[in-house]
């Protein structure tokens, strides 16, 4: 899967680098986090690089779903 953020510091960064690798901003099982504090408690230093743009929205992301000519949405 890939994401376009709505983060203009973030696509100007992409723009720079390339495409970025990144995982969910929870651990299994467990609520997102909503905080720069929350995800460096989930992850510490396994993350390269935190962005702290003040709390998240806590609403994921829309999944889509391409197969073929069929677009599927998986996640509203």
């Amino acid at each position: 899967a890939f994401r376009l953020p709505n983060d203009e510091y973030l696509r100007d960064l992409i723009s720079q680098t390339g495409p970025l690798v990144a995982p969910s901003a929870n651990l299994e099982g467990m609520p997102p986090a909503t905080t720069i504090d929350a995800a460096e408690k989930y992850f510490g230093d396994k993350v390269d690089f935190y962005l702290d743009g003040g709390k998240a929205e806590s609403s994921p992301s829309k999944l889509i779903k391409i197969e073929g000519d069929k677009i599927i949405e998986l996640r509203k």
